[in-house]
């Protein structure tokens, strides 16, 4: 079940009393508001300690079968993931089109390694289409058109659909003017916001995306939740090099990379999270109960209000900033906003000159002895692409649950799993 689950640890068995059943793996989205919120109490009230005592650990996604026990997982090919992804959506009454198009974010996710934002979350797509949060059909309308920006509402349409809409729309404006943007409203969470960027690059340009989100940090020496960590990304070509590509956000660390370390029963760097109570944490499940830190405290802060200006604020939607919801609020439309924006480098200089340019920084900035325990360095986005290159050749690793879980969905819709 895609979501936060609660499994006992292998300190004891027994549940926290006055946790609702729904609490016990999996956590279905509907209820996860009210654990949430049972489980902050209980590190409030008791502190973290008494909470691990009451042996509730956060898992995420079902992917421990049983305390210190994982299934192999299922290698599936990458076109073959693809099209039963868009099969499922259309099952769940996607538009044809509109299903390929988040079937190719999805799984261009997996194929990089970020599980978190590939098909695990197909059941929370079909949730949403199916509770009316999201719309089963992209609806957009264009509301102000300039040669430079386009505002656009996307309806409660999904991000991935309308996100592609709107990076192609800046590409189209950057042949013309050399730089592009368009924004948009009322959409939902874009899943990785590392593809879009790439469909600049494909057209031989820079590209930026961000995307904004529902509360899960404070400003800078705050203590409630107001501000999204409004992850996003940026790409540029290269040229005998693979091109450079950061996709992060503005927090100490992610909400994905809090729910991987909980699924590997490892703790967490110091000063990244916070428990319900505002105490530093490395445990997983307190930082899931509290909130992340800002990346470079209030560097991090700033930026994440500045993203939310040309997001949630330029993008003219009723509601941004803290009113912003979360996607598992499955029938309850996110009202969340797009930036993107595209620029050509031939406005400056020629192509070819250009990706020499970036090669050199590559080469240069590379050539930087490494630290004590480190092979060898990387620029951004280069582990991704090794990772692609691999699972397109060999598959891609489904963990064992979350292929039960697709699996189910599937014949949920009657659509077969790849064979």
């Amino acid at each position: 079940m895609l979501g936060w689950s609660l499994m006992p640890s292998t300190i004891g068995s027994s549940v926290v009393p006055g946790l609702p059943k729904t609490c016990v793996m999996p956590w279905s989205s509907r209820n996860r508001k009210k654990c949430s919120r049972i489980i902050g109490a209980r590190f409030v009230a008791r502190g973290a300690g008494a909470v691990a005592s009451d042996v509730i650990r956060c898992i995420i996604n079902d992917n421990v079968a049983s305390p210190g026990v994982r299934a192999a997982p299922t290698r599936v090919r990458a076109d073959e993931l693809r099209t039963f992804t868009a099969r499922v959506l259309e099952a769940a009454g996607a538009a044809p089109d509109d299903a390929m198009t988040m079937a190719d974010v999805l799984v261009w996710s997996d194929l990089r390694g970020i599980a978190k934002q590939g098909v695990l979350r197909l059941r929370l797509a079909v949730e949403r289409m199916r509770a009316g949060g999201t719309r089963r059909t992209a609806s957009l309308a264009t509301v102000r058109d300039t040669t430079g920006l386009a505002v656009i509402d996307a309806r409660d349409s999904w991000a991935p659909v309308v996100g592609v809409h709107a990076m192609r729309t800046a590409i189209a404006k950057a042949k013309t003017n050399g730089v592009g943007a368009a924004v948009v409203r009322n959409t939902t969470f874009a899943f990785a916001l590392g593809y879009y960027p790439t469909l600049a690059i494909a057209s031989r340009m820079i590209g930026l995306a961000i995307n904004d989100c529902l509360p899960v940090m404070a400003p800078w020496g705050g203590t409630t939740k107001t501000l999204g960590n409004q992850a996003f990304a940026v790409g540029t070509p290269a040229g005998r090099h693979q091109p450079l590509l950061l996709d992060t956000a503005n927090s100490a660390i992610t909400w994905t990379a809090i729910h991987e370390h909980a699924e590997r029963g490892d703790a967490l760097p110091e000063g990244v999270a916070v428990d319900p109570a505002g105490r530093p944490t490395t445990d997983p499940a307190a930082a899931l109960a509290g909130r992340v830190l800002p990346l470079g405290g209030p560097k991090g802060s700033g930026l994440a209000m500045l993203w939310e200006v040309l997001t949630g604020v330029l993008a003219g939607g009723e509601r941004f900033g803290p009113r912003v919801v979360g996607p598992d609020e499955v029938g309850t439309p996110q009202s969340t906003s797009l930036f993107m924006l595209a620029i050509d480098p031939t406005a400056s200089m020629p192509y070819e000159r250009f990706t020499q340019r970036v090669d050199a920084l590559i080469d240069e900035t590379l050539t930087s002895p490494t630290e004590p325990g480190t092979d060898r360095l990387y620029a951004p986005g280069e582990r991704g692409y090794l990772t692609a290159a691999q699972r397109e050749r060999d598959g891609i690793p489904i963990p064992a649950a979350t292929a039960r879980d697709l699996r189910a969905l599937a014949d949920e819709l009657g659509v077969s799993w790849p064979a």
